[in-house]
């Protein structure tokens, strides 16, 4: 039971403000939303949490429990300092999904400079975060994570050639900006919501 808590706890951080978004554009008439889009959406989520769970982000709640929040020698800003570490090689993998998902699943998101984007503001967010926790915020780590990203949608556009030659997924959208909301907004749930001290207490003292 306690591991079920522990696992659900962090995931509804993120999948609660998302669903929220989601039934407010819902309530709007011009919007509706597909079965399948919803199951892409949760698997996008879902793996949106598995990132965050990864990357071990800090939180709000972190603030005050720690000497310094910027701590400079936790800090590389150097750029390719160490590119052939194994982590760096798994940080690419890391996001090649969300560089397949967001085209796969988001139309509007068939754009090579919007992936980027994407993969280099969410990486770029992580880092920030971890400042929090005192974690090692790297350069390197945004730079292999936005490879990663660019490297999905190059799996996506072979994936289109070889089985969808026509483009692919065709589900409609329920808001012009839906993929880059639901990143925002699992970022700022796990940073505002989740509050591992709690669980910690709660459930293992």
């Amino acid at each position: 039971m306690t591991t079920l808590i522990t696992t659900l706890y962090p995931l509804l951080c993120i999948m609660l403000p998302c669903f929220l978004y989601m039934f407010l554009c819902l309530k709007k008439r011009s919007h509706y939303l597909t079965a399948p889009h919803f199951i892409w959406v949760c698997i996008f989520l879902l793996y949106l949490y598995m990132v965050l769970e990864t990357t071990g982000i800090g939180t709000i709640w972190d603030i005050g429990h720690y000497d310094s929040i910027l701590t400079f020698d936790k800090m590389n800003l150097i750029p390719l300092t160490d590119i052939t570490a194994l982590s760096q090689i798994l940080n690419i993998f890391m996001f090649m999904p969300l560089g397949f998902l967001l085209p796969f699943i988001w139309k509007e998101m068939r754009s090579p400079f919007k992936v980027l984007l994407a993969g280099a503001g969410y990486s770029l967010a992580i880092e920030v975060c971890q400042l929090f926790n005192n974690r090692v915020t790297d350069i390197d780590d945004l730079i292999m994570n936005t490879l990663g990203a660019l490297a999905g949608y190059i799996v996506w556009i072979v994936f289109v050639c070889l089985f969808h030659p026509k483009g692919g997924k065709r589900e409609v959208s329920i808001a012009g900006h839906e993929a880059s909301v639901y990143l925002v907004l699992s970022i700022l749930g796990e940073f505002l919501l989740f509050n591992w001290r709690w669980m910690v207490k709660m459930f293992f003292m």
